[in-house]
């Protein structure tokens, strides 16, 4: 395999459609790894991993959800 060709398969490879939905946390996990830093796929891949796991903790001091984050219980 020329060089050429080995850049192109492995251009391809990176084009193909990836469902973050159907991957497992380390799927995840492996797939934001092997991901060039700062791209968008990991960080697509980091925040899907990161929104399966919501915090407990209300982002918004006033969350009218959460009655209890403003002592108005």
């Amino acid at each position: 395999m020329t060089n050429l060709e080995k850049r192109v398969a492995k251009m391809e490879q990176a084009a193909e459609d990836v469902d973050l939905k159907s991957m497992t946390d380390e799927e995840l996990r492996a797939y934001a790894a092997k991901c060039p830093s700062g791209s968008s796929e990991m960080y697509a891949a980091v925040l899907t991993l990161v929104g399966r796991h919501p915090s407990a903790f209300p982002v918004v001091h006033d969350d009218p959800e959460r009655p209890w984050a403003r002592g108005q219980e």
